[in-house]
C-alpha cells in the first residue's frame, strides 16, 4: 500500500520555502500526498496566497474558514483553538502515515500539537534556531519537543536540538530550502521586472519587510514608526514594501506603511508577491531592511546587504553581509547611507547553504516512512 504524507502550510511564511519538496513528494508514485492549507491563505488583507498553490498545479486537500478579525494576541489564541479541532477533524479521517510541517508559526505549531495527540509521526523543517524577540521562539522549541524527525539548517542548529532531547539518530543537518530555491529557479530579469511594475532604473532600490516583534521592551507600534520615520528622511531611493505576516498588530503595521506610500511616491507595496517575485526583487536590490528571516537566510546568495533591524531575528548565525541595527532613527539613517555608499565591501558566504536540500530531506522520509515506528523517549546528552 502507499504511504500517506500530508504536508501542511499555514501561510505565505512557509509555502515558498516547500515547494521544492513538495513537488519531490507530488511526484513520487509510492507516496499518496495531501496537503493542508491553513486559513490565512485565503486572507484577502494578506493576498490571497492559495492562489500561488493552485498555480503551482497542487490540489488543496483540506482548508476551512476562519478569519481572524484583528491581528490581537485574543484573536490568535482563538484562532490556535478553533485550527486544532478543524486540523485533528482532516487527520482522523486522512489518518497519514507522517506530517511534514516548516518553521515557528502559530498556525503551524496548532497543526503541529494535532497531530501529536493523534499519533501521527512529525517531521518538522527548521528547527534549533533562535529567535529571541519573538513568541515564534518558544512556539519553534515546542514544536521540536512534538516532532519525531528533525531537518535543520546549520550544524549549530543541529546541536541545539539534540540538546532539548532529541535522538542525534533523528537530527539531519541538511542546510536551508530558501537558499535551494534561489539557486534553482528562473528569476526575473532586472529591465523586464522593474518594467513590469513601473519602477524607476536610476534609483537604488531597497526591500523592506517588517515584522511586529512580539516580545520587545520596544512598543509595537514605536517599532513601525520610529522606521518609517527613518525611511521617510533619506532621498533618491525607491522603497519596496511586502505586507507582514498575520502577527498581533500585524493589521496596524500595514496600516502605517498604506500611509506611508500615500505620502512617499518613490514606494509600492505588495500584500504578497509569491516567492519568484520575492526573489527577484531582492536578487535586483541594492539592500534588504527589516527583521525577515529572508534576509538573513536568502540574502546572502543573492550578494545583497541586509540591514537587520532590531532583536526579532537575534540568535541567528549570521553571514558577515548582515548589518544589526537598533530600532533608532538615527542609526537606521546612518547605517542606509552607509551601506548603499559601500555597497560592494561585504562577504557574503551563506552559512545556510548545502547542496541539494529538499532532495536530502525526501531520501530521509522515504528511509523513515518504511521503517516501523517507534515512539520516542528523551535523550539525554551526558
Amino acid at each position: 500500500m502507499k504511504k500517506k504524507i500530508t504536508v501542511f502550510t499555514g501561510s505565505r511564511a512557509d509555502y515558498g520555502l516547500l515547494r521544492p519538496l513538495i513537488k519531490r513528494i507530488k511526484n513520487d508514485k509510492q507516496i499518496n500526498f495531501t496537503i493542508v492549507a491553513g486559513s490565512h491563505h485565503f486572507s484577502r488583507t494578506f493576498g490571497l496566497t492559495y492562489k500561488e498553490i493552485l498555480k503551482d498545479k497542487n490540489k488543496i486537500n483540506y482548508s476551512y474558514p476562519l478569519k481572524i478579525k484583528q491581528t490581537s494576541f485574543e484573536e490568535v489564541i482563538k484562532y490556535c483553538g478553533k485550527s486544532m479541532i478543524n486540523f485533528s477533524n482532516f487527520l482522523k479521517k486522512n489518518k497519514p502515515d507522517m506530517v511534514v510541517l516548516l518553521g515557528d508559526r502559530y498556525e503551524v505549531f496548532s497543526f503541529c500539537l494535532a497531530s501529536f495527540f493523534l499519533n501521527i509521526p512529525i517531521s518538522h523543517i527548521h528547527g534549533g534556531e533562535l529567535t529571541k524577540s519573538a513568541f515564534d521562539d518558544s512556539l519553534r522549541h515546542s514544536i521540536t519537543k512534538l516532532s519525531d524527525y528533525h531537518f535543520v539548517s546549520h550544524k549549530n542548529y543541529k546541536k541545539r536540538v539534540i540538546q532539548l532531547g532529541e535522538n542525534p539518530k533523528n537530527v539531519f543537518n541538511v542546510g536551508a530550502m530558501g537558499v535551494e530555491n534561489i539557486i534553482k529557479n528562473n528569476l526575473i530579469p532586472k529591465d523586464q521586472l522593474f518594467k513590469k511594475y513601473n519602477i524607476p532604473v536610476d534609483d537604488k532600490k531597497v526591500l523592506i519587510t517588517f515584522h511586529p516583534e512580539t516580545k520587545s521592551k520596544l512598543n509595537i507600534e514605536k517599532q513601525i514608526n520610529i522606521l518609517l520615520s527613518a525611511l521617510f528622511s533619506i532621498k533618491n531611493v525607491f522603497y519596496i514594501f511586502t505586507y507582514n505576516n498575520t502577527d498581533p498588530y500585524g493589521k496596524y503595521f500595514i496600516k502605517k506603511i498604506t500611509n506611508f506610500n500615500k505620502e512617499f511616491k518613490n514606494s509600492i507595496i505588495f500584500k504578497s508577491m509569491g516567492s519568484n517575485i520575492y526573489h527577484s526583487f531582492l536578487k535586483n536590490s541594492d539592500l534588504i531592511i527589516g527583521n525577515s528571516s529572508s534576509g538573513i537566510i536568502e540574502a546572502p546568495s543573492l550578494k545583497v546587504r541586509t540591514l537587520n533591524i532590531g532583536d526579532r531575528q537575534k540568535g541567528r548565525i549570521f553571514s558577515k553581509s548582515v548589518t544589526h541595527c537598533k530600532n533608532n532613527k538615527r542609526k537606521i539613517v546612518e547605517n542606509i547611507k552607509k551601506i548603499l555608499i559601500n555597497n560592494k565591501k561585504a562577504i557574503f558566504k551563506n552559512p545556510y547553504y548545502k547542496k541539494d536540500t529538499s532532495k536530502k530531506i525526501f531520501r530521509q522520509i522515504k528511509k523513515i516512512i518504511n521503517k516501523k515506528y517507534q515512539i520516542k523517549t528523551f535523550y539525554d546528552v551526558i
